[in-house]
């Protein structure tokens, strides 16, 4: 799975955070937020942690596209609310325990996704 630096940049915003006050609270060097942000650089599973620590949401959000809210719809603006388990990350959570590949549960995901959406256009 592949590190969204876009999300990154959209819950910095959310909670009103300047890319000095995320490298004070983690450590990393703005000038590593920015190239993560734009994607021009991926951060390493470590680094990746500290920003969801110091963020407050679960290490899943930054790696799942699409995200399922409390209201069951699916939304790729809108941050999970800070310590909210989506079923994704839960489901995510489980899979990682049985070493199941990340990379093979997006795949299912995104196929599941794709069917449901392709249903709803039906109809």
């Amino acid at each position: 799975m592949k590190f969204l630096g876009h999300k990154l940049r959209q819950i910095r915003k959310l909670k009103r955070l300047t890319m000095e006050e995320l490298e004070a609270l983690t450590g990393v060097r703005q000038s590593k937020i920015s190239r993560y942000e734009t994607g021009k650089e991926f951060p390493n599973t470590k680094t990746a942690t500290k920003f969801a620590e110091a963020l407050n949401v679960d290490l899943c959000y930054f790696y799942l596209e699409n995200v399922v809210l409390r209201s069951g719809q699916t939304s790729t603006s809108e941050p999970i609310p800070p310590n909210e388990k989506t079923p994704y990350i839960v489901l995510g959570e489980r899979a990682e325990k049985m070493g199941f590949p990340l990379s093979m549960l997006e795949a299912i995901i995104n196929s599941w996704e794709k069917l449901e959406k392709e249903k709803q256009e039906k109809n």
